[in-house]
């Protein structure tokens, strides 16, 4: 018998039952989870193992039960559930990195471990030693044991490492469960159903909706509080009338993002750990109290509302740190003796204030004297007795509020008058008295509360006991509200208190010295009455004399103290802070004293917006418009309030109501408590109108600040949500939000110019910029308005991507019209110009209040989110300086447009808002926000130019260049733009993917974005190869040569030397050696430095910057090994000077060609391809920069990798069309040489051929010398089959030689009397020659027969029908009109110079930019080429080159308006691929546990809402003065006029 057989032989047959099997697999599993917890035993106390799970409301059953069931629980869980939950203190952040990566790995090593043991075990099962074991011995040699362990094993690594199952969370009431540019946000569910059906599952579904798109505003961390009561077993009385709500405690949840983590999930997964109960298998854990009566509805309403306060934080004065985030909270929970409401006698209830604030907080004032947040900051230590929790200025306004909140409290009102409220009080770093302890303030306390107890009982000695209580309320409400019972408790009070002073020894008054420091005797318990009225001695006088002087007074302090207790509520304290801080803020204030019912918002200087939702029963707030929109993408879990939209009424639908963040305005919303119909507001706010919404459930009271705000009825502000076309709702999420907004370009730019041609929003806010643009022309005409170089007519201003797209612009509007006055201004410059109390010098720009004259410009605004704080302002601010302000945004609803729709009314026939219809988009590299603004840019270019040019005096006023034709091109090319568009991104306008055959645009693009996304990814993959190579050799013990020499039998020694030395060589240069392995692998240059990479892009200035943004945004989150650098630079400019001395092997670099097919861009692109040959032939060992051409010229340069083509899907310009006939001309020349060829061959025959070739010869010259005047009128289509692909070189040379060919020609043409050549030949020749104007001037005198200096119509008609009589007499009426500017029936020499310059003047009358129904709209040209009518037009003779040079500001609009934008989606394209490539790398070969997002930054700031750099804490202020100023000017200016209108009266009447 073999030993196998023997060891099979004394195995056991229950070995081999499934039950053991099943067995094993339980124990191993237990085993694993046993291991999860002994790792987290050493970082978190083992009680917190064992009884993390006990219920807390278990309290009758005994200790020893209790322990009994943790511990059983903990096995069942760990063997059956196979999970294991490690209870954490709420407090305790040390689990959130690397402990809990320990804690979460160290169980699947575990198992992998054992794993690997019992496989061991297996593999000597035959020994000696196994033979004679016993029977448990015995079981570790059964062969399924070690595929049971590498099953477990395996599910741990999915579990644990990979995550590839739910995480089930748990925890207690106290902490959270472990399982192995800032903006206000918050919601109210008043509808019970959103916590009691799925145990708030949806709501926080809402609130992370809501974090992530604030988060656009800036997201480095954030943090939510929400209010639950101290204990769940509080006992209700549900029979009594007015029952009182149950203590409440503020349960904070802050994290601080990670550099690649999500903060909305963070955020969610926080509030879940905080306030969520544990659920078992996956299941979503309920938040707490969601089943339970106190928030379920009932008899009386008295139920609680779940609220939730949060904010997302972008740090501007300090680093993003934990104490920093927000919601700020300053005094730690203290039990203070409260009186409320409803109940006359007094509970010892727990004080809290929490507040979320968005903006800067700057100067606070006390008594009429301004003090800086650091001086305040220290003086609240010593007020407040708590050391500063964070030293952010929002914790400061904590403190301000901990000082202010006292309603209810005699201990709290009389910190607040003893602080803030006598005439001496006032803030200093170091008090000279020390402050009295909330120990002494709660001892002076008692006097009030034992006076205001005496009032309430004095007058129910003869009442019965059952009415007891409700005459205490009633006395008590009528000391609260009514002046005669104050007046009576001051009184009172101060008798009482005086007696006490006066009894006090004379030692203890006015010495400070007997006093201790507040850090000694804040640990007293209980200071003795004469303590406490010896430490008030020393702030008060009871002698009524010194009142007069100003000192402290006894009667004023109490008299203080009585009207805080009744009176400083929440919204009471809002407006103190607000009317005494100076900054801005977006402010959000809750208390436990109040949070069962109420909360504040508050906004001056920064946004706030609440939404109402009444058939869900939601209430959300936000700093971000958008963000409140997120109930639109949620319904109700129980199912709205009103289901069928058919019968419901107006007051269900969703509306939004914004607040007036210029003047300042608070809100108080109350829901209310056990019926209450009336908001609890104290008696200073009672005037405020209260407003109900939600169908009666919830009560508005808004207070403004500002006393010059328009008073209009609530129903006027709100903004309907639902049912409302120009409302977006919120995007769904996605897993690739760039490519959705690329692939969503060719949609928007085709509604966008769908819009246009309808009469929708955007049309008639066009109509009203026309007229405002009418206006300003006719007061240039009437020189109402002065013309010099300060002065603005259209002033355009934006921020970032914004503005770099404004300036093309104003660019491409400047040039149009070079006598119209057009700025672009950064929006941060204006506001540090104007905006400030001393103005911020723009050092490097002409920018000036002397050279920007500002009296009553049109002013664009552009800014796509409507958000951006400078935008933002700037509408604010402008508004002193214009009536006319326009926006260019996202959409209609936005904060610039609730600006301009404040300005203006809120009608369409009053519009000032375009926009895009992009809406939200959350991606931070901008691709169709920039592209969308852009195009719509475009359709308001065309429509300016078009009401300036329709009108002769404008014309001639603006300086027009452009001209009717020029448009209708612009307008044809912009509508063939989507053609190529849809080929670039590969999606046609309606969202599907295009064929194949036009897709080859696209794949060319993303060809080159892996190609480039290899070169950022070399080292990491060679980083990954040589740790694969190294432990692989290591392990094995043979390295690479070393094996070799083994293998091939050399072990002597000296073999053993140099195989090792070579092997070490390896090891060293190992990655160096894996770069070029991979650079062999892929074919790619063998030369390129292997460091990090730099990107280069070169293209004109808005394309530029543009597309380095979106590149260095997509890799702002990548690791450092796959890295960029992320240049740009014009290469027609500073491009060379500015990067070529940093080109090293390996560089990368992208440059946009204009279309040098065309003769006015022909110079730019060779300026742009030397700029990148220049680049390209810096080289270093062979190696230079690898770069990449992206344009519509199919010619690729020489020096660079490759030449990406843009399919044109234009017209030919004329300048094209003519070197396409010359081309096909040559082409048909080419063919019949051979032909002739052929035929010489064949018939042999010398003297035919020769005569021939001589007859060939002599009519190819005379074509070629009459190409402008006889070129063959070839089809387009032959025409496009023979054109040939020309450099940039060649198509300069070549416009240069017809050129200089045309320009020959009409020199010979030119005789010495001008008066025998046409009028037209001779205008377009003076147009080139130098001596033009006086040319021109005997052309006039000839003209001129009779000699007065004027030519009149007749002769005009005359001297033209005499050259060319088969000119009209309409046409040239019409021509003579065009160029009679000032109308009185003549042409002076000015004028008739202007239409010598315009050879295509004839081909324009006939241009009518107006559609059917009678609008404003350019018509696209219908031509075959561009020039197509004007060659028909024109008189014979005009050469077809100087034809085409009435097209070159047309060429240039191309340009800039259509071919640059392509580039730019181009562009967009390929950085993509790259940055896709590099995004999913690190995924894969981590096994998910690396990882980050391309579409956000570490910042994370979509939208820069906060000030910066510029402050904007002064422009409400600025605005009042800078009305006054111009208010002020314009009268002394009329009264300058009027009194020189009189003196001119008396010297007429004296004459």
């Amino acid at each position: 018998m073999t030993m196998k057989e023997a060891a099979s032989t004394t195995t056991p047959s229950s070995v081999r039952s499934p039950y053991y099997l099943l067995a094993a697999y339980f124990v191993l599993g237990g085993l694993h989870e046993l291991a999860h917890l002994v790792m987290a035993s050493c970082f978190v106390s083992p009680s917190s193992l064992l009884f993390s799970s006990s219920s807390s409301s278990s309290s009758s059953s005994s200790s020893f039960v209790s322990s009994l069931w943790s511990i059983a629980t903990v096995i069942l869980r760990g063997i059956l559930g196979r999970y294991s939950v490690i209870a954490v203190p709420a407090d305790d952040l040390s689990l959130e990195g690397t402990k809990q990566m320990f804690i979460t790995h160290f169980g699947w090593i575990f198992s992998l471990l054992l794993a690997v043991t019992c496989h061991c075990l297996h593999r000597h099962r035959g020994g000696k030693t196994f033979q004679r074991c016993p029977l448990p011995s015995s079981l570790l040699r059964d062969p399924a044991l070690p595929v049971i362990a590498y099953l477990v094993a395996l599910e741990g690594f999915v579990t644990d490492c990979l995550r590839w199952v739910p995480v089930r969370p748990g925890g207690g009431g106290t902490g959270h469960a472990l399982i192995c540019f800032c903006g206000n946000f918050g919601i109210l569910l008043l509808n019970s159903s959103w916590l009691s059906v799925d145990g708030g599952k949806t709501a926080l579904d809402v609130l992370e909706k809501m974090v992530s798109v604030t988060m656009m505003r800036g997201a480095q961390s954030g943090g939510v509080v929400t209010f639950e009561p101290t204990h769940y077993n509080y006992k209700q009385d549900h029979n009594s009338s007015c029952p009182s709500p149950p203590p409440l405690k503020g349960v904070r949840s802050r994290v601080v993002n990670a550099k690649r983590t999500d903060l909305s999930q963070r955020i969610r997964r926080k509030i879940v750990r905080d306030n969520g109960t544990p659920s078992l298998f996956g299941a979503h854990p309920r938040l707490k109290g969601s089943n339970h009566p106190l928030y379920a509805d009932n008899d009386n309403n008295a139920r609680l509302v779940r609220g939730f306060f949060g904010h997302t934080r972008f740090a501007t004065t300090s680093k993003a740190s934990f104490d920093g985030t927000h919601p700020h909270q300053w005094s730690p929970r203290r039990n203070h003796t409260v009186f409320s409401s409803r109940d006359a006698s007094p509970a010892l209830l727990g004080v809290e204030n929490f507040i979320t604030h968005n903006g800067d907080f700057e100067f606070f004032q006390i008594n009429s004297k301004y003090y800086d947040v650091a001086l305040l900051q220290t003086w609240l230590e010593h007020v407040l007795h708590h050391p500063m929790p964070a030293s952010v200025d929002s914790a400061a306004i904590a403190g301000v509020v901990d000082l202010l909140r006292t309603q209810g409290s005699f201990a709290l009102s009389a910190r607040y008058a003893l602080c803030v409220g006598l005439p001496n009080s006032k803030v200093e770093m170091e008090p000279s008295v020390p402050y009295p302890t909330m120990e002494e303030y709660e001892d002076i306390a008692k006097t009030f509360e034992n006076v205001l107890m005496d009032m309430t009982t004095s007058g129910n000695h003869n009442n019965n006991h059952n009415n007891h209580n409700h005459n205490n309320n009633h006395d008590h409400n009528q000391c609260r509200d009514g002046k005669y019972e104050r007046d009576k408790l001051i009184a009172a009070v101060v008798a009482i208190l005086k007696r006490k002073l006066e009894v006090l020894p004379e030692k203890d008054v006015g010495d400070s010295s007997t006093y201790h420091t507040p850090s000694s005797r804040r640990g007293k318990a209980s200071p003795s009455s004469s303590t406490a009225i010896s430490t008030l001695s020393k702030f008060l006088s009871s002698a009524p004399s010194e009142e007069e002087h100003g000192g402290g007074d006894l009667h004023l302090f109490v008299r203080t103290t009585v009207h805080a207790f009744f009176d400083n509520d929440l919204l009471q304290t809002a407006k103190l802070f607000l009317e005494n801080a100076k900054g801005s803020f977006g402010l959000s204030i809750s208390s436990s004293l109040d949070a069962h019912r109420q909360v504040v918002l508050a906004a001056r200087g920064q946004t706030m917006s609440i939404a109402f939702y009444p058939k869900k029963g939601l209430v959300c707030y936000g700093s971000e418009q958008a963000a409140v929109k997120a109930g639109l993408n949620y319904e109700t879990p129980g199912g709205n309030a009103t289901t069928d939209d058919a019968h419901s009424s107006e007051a269900d639908n969703a509306v939004r109501l914004d607040l007036d963040d210029l003047g300042g305005e608070i809100c108080l919303l109350d829901w209310g408590y056990a019926g209450d119909t009336q908001p609890a507001v104290s008696r200073p706010n009672r005037n405020l109108p209260v407003e109900t919404l939600m169908n009666g459930t919830i009560r508005v009271v808004l207070h403004h600040q500002s006393k010059t705000c328009r008073d209009c009825h609530l129903s006027q502000r709100l903004t309907l949500l639902e049912r409302n076309e120009f409302v977006k709702p919120l995007l769904d999420d996605c897993p690739d939000p760039i490519l959705a907004d690329i692939r969503d370009i060719p949609r928007v730019c085709s509604r966008i110019q769908d819009d246009w041609h309808d009469v929708g929003l955007n049309r008639m806010t066009a109509w009203n910029l026309a007229n405002c643009i009418r206006a300003r022309m006719k007061a240039r005409v009437d020189g109402t308005i002065e013309s010099h170089g300060g002065q603005v007519d259209i002033l355009v201003t934006g921020c970032e991507v914004s503005l770099w797209v404004a300036e093309q612009f104003v660019a491409d509007l400047q040039k149009a019209f070079p006598r119209l006055f057009v700025r672009c201004v950064s929006s941060n410059k204006l506001l540090g110009l104007f905006g400030q109390e001393l103005a911020m010098p723009c050092t490097g720009f002409p920018y000036g209040k002397k050279s920007l004259e500002m009296k009553d410009p049109i002013i664009i605004i552009v800014s796509h989110s409507g958000g951006t704080f400078g935008p933002l302002a700037c509408s604010n601010l402008l508004q002193s300086f214009s009536s006319s302000i326009f926006a260019v945004t996202s959409e209609w609803d936005t904060q610039i447009g609730k600006q301009l729709r404040s300005m203006y009314s809120d009608d369409l026939l009053s519009s000032r808002i375009f926009s895009t219809e992009v809406g939200v988009r959350p991606a931070e590299p901008c691709s169709v926000s920039v592209v969308a603004t852009h195009q719509l840019l475009t359709n308001i270019f065309e429509h300016i130019c078009v009401t300036i040019i329709s009108d002769p005096h404008f014309r001639h006023l603006s300086g027009a260049v452009i001209t009717e034709h020029d448009l209708q091109i612009l307008e044809r090319c912009n509508q063939e733009n989507l053609k190529a568009l849809e080929e670039i991104v590969g999606v046609d306008c309606q969202g599907y993917e295009i064929h194949e055959r036009r897709g080859r645009t696209e794949k060319e693009l993303r060809s080159a974005g892996d190609l480039w996304s290899e070169h950022i990814l070399e080292n990491a993959k060679a980083y990954i190869m040589s740790f694969i190579y190294i432990v692989g050799t290591v392990t094995a013990g043979y390295p690479l040569v070393t094996g070799i020499a083994t293998a091939a039998g050399l072990n002597t020694d000296w073999a053993f030397y140099i195989t090792r030395f070579l092997d070490s060589l390896i090891y060293f240069w190992l990655p160096q050696i894996n770069v070029l392995i991979l650079r062999l692998i892929q074919g790619r240059n063998l030369r390129h430095r292997m460091v990090g990479r730099t990107v280069v892009i070169g293209d004109c200035p808005w394309v530029a910057q543009a597309a380095e943004a979106f590149l260095s945004k997509i890799f702002a989150c990548s690791y450092s090994i796959a890295g960029l650098n992320v240049l740009s630079g014009n290469p027609a400019d500073h491009l060379v000077h500015r990067h070529t001395h940093r080109v090293v092997r390996g560089s990368l670099l992208v440059c946009g060609r204009p279309d040098g097919r065309l003769s006015a861009l022909t110079s730019l692109e060779a300026s742009t391809c030397l700029s990148v040959n220049q680049a390209s032939s810096i080289q270093s060992i062979g190696g230079t920069c690898e770069s990449i051409t992206i344009g519509h010229n199919k010619s690729k340069l020489p020096l660079s990798k490759r030449a990406i083509y843009l399919k044109s899907h234009r017209p030919l310009f004329l300048c094209e069309k003519v070197l396409d006939d010359i081309d096909a001309h040559e082409d048909l020349i080419r063919q019949r040489k051979e032909k002739i060829k052929e035929e010489k061959e064949k018939q042999k025959n010398k003297n035919v051929l020769i005569s021939l070739a001589a007859t060939l010869t002599t009519r190819t010259r005379s074509s070629i010398t009459n190409t402008g005047n006889h070129i063959l009128e070839l089809s387009l289509s032959r025409s496009r089959q023979a054109r040939q692909t020309r450099s940039s070189a060649s198509l300069l040379g070549a416009y240069v030689n017809l050129e200089k060919d045309a320009r020959k020609r009409r020199n010979q043409n030119l005789g010495s009397h001008i008066g025998d050549e046409l009028v037209t030949d001779v205008i377009n020749t003076m147009v080139k020659e130098k001596q033009g104007i006086e040319n021109a001037r005997r052309l006039f005198n000839e003209i001129d027969s009779d000699g007065n200096g004027l030519i009149e119509l007749e002769e005009f008609i005359a001297a033209y029908q005499k050259k060319d009589a088969n000119i009209s007499r309409e046409h040239l009426t019409k021509m003579f009109e065009e160029a009679d500017i000032d109308e009185d029936g003549t042409l002076d020499f000015d004028e008739f110079l202007k239409v010598s310059k315009m050879p295509n003047l004839l081909a324009e009358l006939s241009v009518k930019n107006r559609d059917n129904r009678g609008l404003v709209q350019v018509q696209a040209s219908r031509e075959r080429y561009f020039g197509e009518e004007l060659r028909k037009s024109v008189p014979p003779g005009v050469n077809s080159m100087a034809m085409s040079q009435s097209q070159h500001f047309s060429m240039e609009l191309y340009e800039s308006r259509i071919a640059s934008m392509q580039r730019f989606v181009a562009m967009t394209v390929m950085f993509h691929q790259m940055g896709m490539r590099v995004q999913t790398f690190f995924p894969k070969i981590s096994f998910g546990l690396l990882g980050y997002r391309m579409d956000r930054t570490h910042s994370i700031m979509r939208i820069a809402t906060t000030a910066s750099p510029v402050s904007g804490a002064d422009v409400r202020e600025r605005m009042d003065e800078l009305r006054l100023m111009l208010k002020i000017e314009k009268s002394v200016q009329l009264i300058e006029r009027a009194w020189k209108n009189w003196k001119n009266d008396q010297k007429m009447i004296k004459a």
